[in-house]
């Protein structure tokens, strides 16, 4: 195997015909290829080097090379949010491929400490996963999938079927089929003839938002554990299927870079990561520094990134038991392109990718005992962990918002956790949690460190910088109750049946046809949602901004603030219609609706109280476009358009200049820098607020709302330029870096009898806040309904000087003008779509904020 490695990565030269790219490049001299099977260059009419290439054609070229060759079959694992496939490529001999599933099936036996001490590793197949470009723009992943395909499926010779006969290779060409695309189109629209090699060509500077994301402008290298869209689901789900024992991610940095493969920062790495897993990266990393050495490429290793975040493709595998490893790339962005290391070619960031390629099957071959061995001491010391843990399990639940919980059980069980039914009711630190709406999840599982990273609260690191946030906890960010069960005895009691499948709650009406309305809670996920399309389907609104108690068919039945009424009378639906769409609507929306059979309630408000506010349909403009943060707008549109049906009208700048905002009720603006708007549309903007409209702002927009006085706040940003005289310069990053908060979880105080705190049962909420910003709180305290308290740390890496500002400040801020409202994020309530427990503040805030007076 060392001879076809050396081999391959001594003849990487380039060759240039007429501008023909040679496939000779990327192989070597010598290689005999099955000629029934097609290259990529026979498929695309173009060698990989000479055009970057597209989705389409990737589809294309994968499916005729299944149908030529016996070593290869096709597997589709997902759509995107765009329609396009994802599949993986598994790569084996022909004998292997007919006992795939007794391969895969035995293979995970080793995931089951009570199975795995009895499966004989000496002639089990290594499972490789290959990931390439789960960022659509960093394309030498992408285009080097083809490459290392066409190798294993049509090279000869005994090497190759020693290879092929003791791995499994899962490929995955492409993670973001949608930004491949969108690249692939930009680059090639903007490639010229004569190659322009200058860095400020168009060819190199994409438009926003990029193509780095996929269609809602999310970052997918965030959302392996989250697996809040499509591409990850369908990801993790195929990940679990196998539990591979290598896992390549490979990316692109900066043009000026060379090359990056892990480890990362040693002082980085979760402790929750086993030492061996650590050392095994390291060895692995040993073969690919020998193959880029033989090719005379230039590297680095253990001077950046990390592995602490566990949402990653190379730190996911880590608390997985596997060994994840991130490749990092210096990116062209283009076909030719000037660095500070010369002119390089788009085909030479190519070959560094194929390399490491081949180096990564090529260490998984001579490492295959070790890292079998790996995977099944991993999952056997989880047991060993959780019994000496103090913690027996981890137990949690609610007895309201259906809907929220079970997304919550289905990102456990596509993390392969295993959750349990509550057997009895149980009272845990000053909790109360009840059966039918409670679950437990044991320690004593093969998942406990990956369960410990969701639910035990950190505050207290080695390393004060992160590569990504410094905490996740799975509970708080859907703002449902947890506890640690500490009694074995007690965890066992409470262990109820095995939850095998989550399904969506289903709604109901509650009583008959009623002549005079119809109320729902609004503490269900899913109540903004039901809201709009009983606003859509004609009918008008009302909330309740007071509590009452009313006799239902169900009985005496609580309604708290933001319940919404629906008055049968008034209504251009007849009464039967009105019945009829709601319960269609109920079920649907998986929201419980009561008939009212009186005004008369038991007590608080009665129907017909002027408490009773008209609620209209949200006409939503946001503004996009340059200098505004795509993640943010990104999240406000999937969280709108995908969750909640709502139709949002994006608009750039330059557009919003020149607009009529009459048809609007609501605009939002995202992080970022609106320093392009111009004078007369920020007048426009203040007199459309004072006619009665809500300006819903996020983060560092209101910096820009505060710069030109349309708020007034006083907005506390620490120094992190402040250092000391005996601060070494080569420390200043780091110095810099450990005053800033990246992404740490706060206990805030929240007012629910306030709309922008409708539905919300507790009056403490915790809330992930990224950056330093904190906001002193004037003396109107209604227009303060949400502000940290005076112990707010929960989770995560905080610097002392940062934290003490952040006490009492505030986090959500009203300011009234005229008729209309400035409501201000100062934290993101939607962060990477995962933020559950949030959400509600900010479609509060699109509802409700035109009633709020302060």
């Amino acid at each position: 195997m060392r001879k076809l490695v050396s081999l391959i990565l001594s003849f990487c030269f380039i060759s240039v015909l007429n501008g023909q790219m040679k496939m000779p490049y990327y192989y070597p001299e010598g290689t005999v290829f099955d000629t029934a099977v097609p290259t990529p260059g026979e498929v695309l009419g173009f060698v990989p080097g000479e055009w970057h290439i597209s989705h389409d054609q990737t589809i294309r070229y994968f499916e005729r090379l299944a149908a030529s060759s016996e070593r290869v079959i096709l597997r589709e694992y997902a759509r995107t949010y765009e329609n396009r496939p994802m599949f993986h490529l598994i790569i084996t001999s022909p004998e292997n491929h007919r006992n795939l599933e007794t391969i895969r099936q035995n293979h995970l036996m080793l995931a089951n400490p009570s199975k795995s001490r009895s499966v004989n590793i000496d002639n089990m197949p290594a499972i490789i996963r290959l990931g390439y470009g789960v960022h659509g723009n960093e394309s030498s992943a992408q285009n080097a999938a083809p490459l290392v395909a066409y190798f294993y499926a049509a090279a000869q010779g005994p090497d190759i079927e020693n290879i092929l006969k003791n791995t499994v290779i899962l490929l995955d060409p492409a993670m973001n089929p949608d930004g491949q695309q969108r690249f692939s189109s930009w680059v090639n629209m903007h490639r010229s003839k004569t190659p322009v090699t200058d860095p400020e060509n168009r060819e190199f500077r994409e438009v926003w938002p990029g193509s780095r994301t996929n269609h809602y402008w999310f970052d997918l290298n965030r959302d392996w554990m989250l697996a809040q869209h499509p591409e990850s689901k369908g990801r993790l789900n195929f990940y679990h299927q196998w539990k591979p024992l290598i896992n390549t991610d490979h990316h692109e940095f900066g043009a000026n870079s060379t090359f990056f493969f892990q480890p990362g920062i040693p002082t980085r790495i979760n402790p929750l990561t086993p030492k061996r897993t650590n050392e095994l990266t390291r060895a692995v990393g040993n073969f690919h520094a020998s193959a880029l050495d033989a090719i005379g490429a230039l590297y680095f290793t253990e001077e950046s990134f990390d592995d602490f975040y566990y949402g990653k493709g190379s730190s996911y595998p880590d608390v997985n038991g596997s060994i994840g490893i991130l490749f990092e790339q210096g990116g062209m962005k283009g076909h030719r392109r000037e660095t500070q290391h010369g002119i390089i070619d788009f085909a030479f960031t190519i070959k560094n990718q194929v390399v490491v390629s081949f180096s990564t099957v090529e260490a998984a071959l001579n490492l295959r005992k070790e890292l079998l061995e790996n995977l099944r001491e991993f999952y056997s010391s989880a047991l060993d962990l959780a019994s000496m843990n103090s913690t027996k399990a981890w137990i949690f639940g609610e007895t309201h918002d259906k809907g929220k919980m079970a997304h919550f059980l289905e990102l456990l069980q596509i993390n392969d956790i295993e959750v349990y039914h509550l057997n009895s009711s149980a009272a845990l630190e000053n909790k109360r949690f009840e059966t039918g709406h409670s679950y437990i999840v044991p320690l004593n599982q093969p998942q406990f460190r990956l369960i410990q990273s969701m639910f035990q609260a950190v505050t207290s690191f080695e390393d004060s910088l992160f590569y990504d946030i410094s905490t996740w906890i799975m509970p708080m960010a859907f703002n449902i109750p947890y506890a640690a069960v500490t009694n074995q005895k007690q965890a066992k009691t409470l262990l109820g049946k095995k939850l095998e499948s989550v399904f969506f709650p289903e709604g109901k009406m509650i009583g008959g046809q009623s002549e005079i309305g119809y109320v729902f809670k609004w503490d269900e996920y899913y109540a903004p949602k039901m809201l709009f399309m009983v606003q859509s389907a004609g009918l008008s609104t009302k909330v309740a901004t007071r509590e009452f108690k009313m006799q239902t068919p169900a009985g005496l039945t609580d309604f708290s603030y933001g319940s919404i009424f629906i008055w049968t009378d008034n209504q251009e639906l007849s009464s039967s219609e009105i019945f009829s769409v709601l319960k269609s609507l109920a079920e649907k929306n998986g929201i419980d609706v009561y008939s009212v059979a009186t005004g008369l309630t038991k007590s608080g408000i009665n129907i017909g109280s002027e408490n009773f506010l008209t609620v209209k349909r949200p006409e939503i403009l946001m503004i996009v476009g340059d200098g505004i943060s795509s993640t943010e707008a990104g999240e406000i549109w999937h969280l709108l358009d995908n969750r909640f049906d709502i139709p949002v009208t994006k608009v750039e700048i330059s557009r919003f200049n020149t607009m009529d905002l009459g048809r609007y009720n609501t605009i939002i603006l995202p992080g970022g820098s609106y320093a392009s708007v111009s004078e007369t549309a920020k007048n426009r903007l203040q007199d459309w607020i004072n006619a009665g409209g809500s300006l819903l702002a996020i983060r560092t927009a209101n910096n820009w709302l505060n710069s030109q006085k349309i708020i007034n706040v006083n907005i506390k940003q620490p120094s992190t330029h402040d250092a000391p005289d005996n601060i070494p310069y080569y420390l200043m990053r780091e110095y810099r870096g450990a005053r800033n908060i990246p992404g740490t979880i706060f206990e805030h105080k929240i007012d629910i009898t306030h709309p922008i705190g409708y539905g919300y049962k507790r009056n403490t909420l915790p809330i992930f806040k990224t950056g330093s910003i904190a906001i002193e709180k004037g003396l109107n305290t209604w227009a303060y309904p949400v502000s940290y308290t005076q112990k707010p740390l929960l989770s995560g890496y905080v610097h002392p000087s940062l934290l003490e500002p952040l006490k009492g400040s505030a986090t959500i801020i009203i300011n009234n003008q005229g008729r209309g409202n400035i409501i201000s994020f100062i934290d993101n309530p939607n962060y990477r779509a995962f933020w559950y427990g949030t959400n509600k503040l900010f479609m509060n805030a699109l509802f409700f904020g035109s009633i709020i007076r302060t």
